[in-house]
């Protein structure tokens, strides 16, 4: 009896290791599922139990700091996040996540680290932009100061088809035969910069002031009348809730062409975004624009711009996202009787991003676009209508924590019931991006 007992002494101690590894999977998987739910205070109950049997769990330790966060166990939170930073020194939703613990920790200086160096990362989001630029106002106003920050990038590039010629040779009008213009392709070099301040209003941290000034230059190398010059200066109030951001921006910009005024407009646009879930946010916006164009009042181009805009971006992984937008436009001219500004267009579009590791980032995009022009052209006695798309790849190497090296391409192809208008074009540009 005792040699049958000794026999299956260690069946029965396998079985029973067997056993428990498979209750604290199975306790596991009902955390997560709680987490996901959004039932934090019982998810962390789980999780604060198990995480020492997984200390090596990045995964787990996540879930655990979300939950303590939410719960207001910020030690411990703090304690998981910094060990999916050992495990995972490249996930920037986890570093996001560890700058605002560090917050509630009132602990500034390690909490404006962590935001800036999300910050500095060119695959993240706008919207998520915007978030991390709100709680570094808030470290600003706790430090007695205000926050800025500036973006300058200088690219060469090289566009195919500058003046968008078209796809065929000739057009007819009639029954004449005309020939199309030439392709002018050339190369250019163009200067962005962007200077943003925040600065934190609200008692309770939730009220901010952004202004945000950009200015763009092109200069080509022949063909200086494409030569662009740019200034946009953006004043918005944002208001940070729980689940959602909302944003009112009113916005001026001044555009030259070939050194000449071309175009000047004024904008607004309340923008509201909810964050259904930790990894899914709903984006929508209103603009209207006021467009007047610096030619004599019989030019006919001003035109009073307006726009709907959806998009849903869904953070894939830390290290990922993607976006799928859509949005209607219509503009209607102000006077004239020019028949190439009253349209309608509506566009798809899609961006993948991912930061494939510290060093190397990508973005793909494309995009869909219908017009239709709303007037009748008495000479192709038809109205426009364009289908276009665009599609790019973006390639971003760090070459130091605040200065990147960027790759860019992109092809459009637009194609014109009235032949004239179908063009296609590509663009390549390299250079370097540098952030203050």
């Amino acid at each position: 009896m005792r040699f049958v007992l000794l026999l299956f002494l260690p069946i029965y101690l396998l079985g029973l290791q067997n056993f428990k590894q498979f209750s604290l999977n199975d306790k596991y998987i009902n955390a997560v599922k709680l987490y996901k739910s959004k039932n934090y205070k019982q998810s962390y109950e789980i999780l604060s139990k198990l995480y020492l049997t997984k200390l090596s769990d990045a995964k787990l330790n996540f879930y655990l700091g979300r939950s303590a966060y939410e719960t207001g166990h910020y030690e411990i939170a703090l304690g998981a996040f910094e060990r999916v930073e050992m495990l995972n020194p490249e996930n920037l939703r986890n570093k996001l996540e560890m700058g605002r613990t560090y917050y509630m920790l009132r602990m500034y200086e390690e909490a404006e680290v962590s935001f800036k160096s999300v910050l500095n990362n060119p695959s993240i989001p706008k919207n998520v932009r915007t978030n991390i630029e709100m709680f570094l106002a808030k470290i600003s106003k706790a430090q007695q100061k205000s926050f800025t920050h500036a973006t300058v990038r200088v690219d060469l590039l090289y566009d195919s088809n500058i003046n968008y010629a078209s796809l065929n040779d000739t057009y007819e009008i009639g029954d004449v035969t005309l020939p199309t213009s030439d392709e002018k392709s050339d190369h250019a070099t163009q200067i962005y910069t962007e200077i943003v301040n925040i600065y934190d209003i609200g008692e309770k941290n939730s009220f901010a002031i952004k202004n945000s000034l950009s200015v763009f230059l092109k200069d080509y190398a022949k063909e200086n009348d494409y030569d662009l010059q740019y200034v946009g200066y953006v004043p918005s109030l944002l208001y940070h809730g729980n689940a959602y951001t909302v944003e009112l921006s009113l916005g001026l910009d001044l555009m030259t062409l070939a050194n000449s005024d071309y175009l000047q407009s004024y904008f607004f646009i309340p923008k509201y975004e909810y964050r259904h879930t930790t990894s899914l946010k709903s984006i929508v916006y209103f603009k209207y624009q006021k467009k007047q164009f610096q030619q004599d009042t019989d030019y006919g181009l001003n035109a009073n711009h307006y726009e709907l805009y959806y998009a849903l971006q869904k953070i894939i992984n830390p290290h990922s996202y993607m976006q799928t937008a859509i949005s209607g436009t219509k503009e209607q001219k102000t006077q004239g009787k020019r028949i190439d500004v009253d349209y309608e267009e509506y566009k798809l579009s899609m961006i993948y991003a991912n930061q494939l590791n510290s060093r190397y980032g990508v973005e793909l995009y494309a995009e869909a676009k219908n017009r239709s022009y709303s007037d009748a052209s008495d000479i192709f006695n038809k109205k426009r209508e364009d289908n276009s798309a665009t599609v790019g790849a973006n390639l971003n190497i760090k070459i130091l924590p605040t200065l990147t090296f960027n790759v860019k391409a992109s092809y459009n192809r637009l194609e014109s019931n009235v032949d004239l208008y179908s063009y296609k074009k590509y663009v390549i540009s390299s250079g370097m991006t540098k952030k203050f």
